[in-house]
């Protein structure tokens, strides 16, 4: 069965047959579709776009989420369901409350339904971000960890705001502890260890790591 999207472009995409949706363009590092490296460039019938000024609504949001699952095939028990993943050219954490907001309309309208964000984790735990994904119903975390390194970590993110390498272990380390699965992914950029930043998650309490392609 095709899937079909009313969404505004870049709002709502499908990538592998899993439903993203975007909350804002808005960032405070590198972007992660550019910590890819500058050749990087997500398929075109995707629609994964930047969605302008205009924040969606929650009430937008959830009606991507309906059109997706009344046009596609979940399997009769939902084995092929692949949940709701917040990603986009910003970083959903942004956007907590509408996040958080869209995020229990979903857990109550879909009992079952996995909710994932995919973000730079350059959140203060101090915040209260972790918690308020945790109270929210998100059971997954992707953190971009881009290095083990400090100095290299920030060169290479640019974070902003006065935020740091140690802003992203605090947040790691918080959805851990808070009982969400946590992710953790590093770029082959040049020059970093992949291993060392494996080894640095996992100690943080990451329960599973990936390294992605650098596109040069």
């Amino acid at each position: 069965m095709s899937t079909t999207l009313v969404a505004r472009p870049g709002v709502a995409y499908v990538l592998r047959g899993a439903l993203y949706l975007g909350l804002t363009d808005r960032t405070n590092a590198l972007a992660l579709v550019d910590a890819r490296g500058p050749g990087f460039r997500l398929p075109a019938d995707a629609r994964c776009v930047p969605i302008g000024d205009d924040v969606p609504t929650v009430h937008e949001l959830i009606t991507a989420v309906d059109t997706f699952y009344a046009s596609h095939d979940v399997g009769g028990a939902g084995e092929l369901d692949q949940g709701v993943t917040f990603a986009g050219y910003g970083d959903p954490l942004l956007e907590l409350e509408t996040l958080c907001a869209t995020t229990r309309e979903i857990c109550a309208r879909r009992h079952g339904v996995g909710v994932r964000v995919n973000t730079n984790g350059l959140a203060s735990a101090d915040a209260g971000a972790p918690r308020a994904l945790a109270e929210s119903g998100v059971r997954r975390v992707s953190v971009h960890l881009a290095s083990a390194i400090p100095h290299e970590y920030e060169r290479i993110m640019r974070p902003r705001d006065g935020l740091t390498h140690g802003d992203c272990l605090r947040f790691i380390e918080e959805c851990a502890s808070l009982g969400m699965e946590v992710e953790c992914t590093t770029t082959k950029t040049p020059g970093v260890d992949a291993r060392e930043a494996e080894a640095l998650a996992m100690a943080m309490g990451a329960v599973s790591f990936r390294t992605r392609e650098y596109f040069p």
